[in-house]
């Protein structure tokens, strides 16, 4: 007779999952951060990745990656996102929304993030 043991499938947690949103002037020197740790158990280890909405693109995810001394994908989950006062282009081009996707095998959750440039205008309008 054989005998299967049967590992329940464990649901991937996001540790805080409520919106997060942040508002910056157009040229502010800042730091944004936002943390998305995730939980599941020891045999299913969760994977943490970043997206940015493309709004000119039928809302299309575009994965994140690092840009040196611009955009951070830390361990901890966290995308940390820095703006020098004289960065020509401003935080206009990270204005939007950023979803973390975090995943296991049998599950995922997400977080969603908004990074609101005050008095943006989008172009053609």
């Amino acid at each position: 007779m054989l005998l299967f043991a049967v590992t329940p499938a464990v649901q991937t947690v996001i540790d805080n999952s409520t919106t997060m949103s942040v508002d910056v002037d157009e040229h502010e020197d800042a730091v944004v951060e936002f943390p998305c740790s995730a939980q599941s158990d020891d045999s299913t280890p969760v994977s943490v990745k970043w997206y940015r909405v493309d709004e000119d693109n039928d809302d299309e995810e575009i994965a994140l990656s690092d840009v040196p001394d611009k955009l951070s994908l830390c361990s901890n989950g966290s995308l940390i996102i820095r703006l020098a006062e004289n960065d020509t282009r401003g935080w206009v081009q990270f204005h939007g929304q950023y979803i973390c996707r975090a995943s296991n095998s049998y599950s995922e959750a997400e977080r969603v993030a908004f990074i609101r440039v005050r008095n943006y205008v989008p172009p053609g309008q």
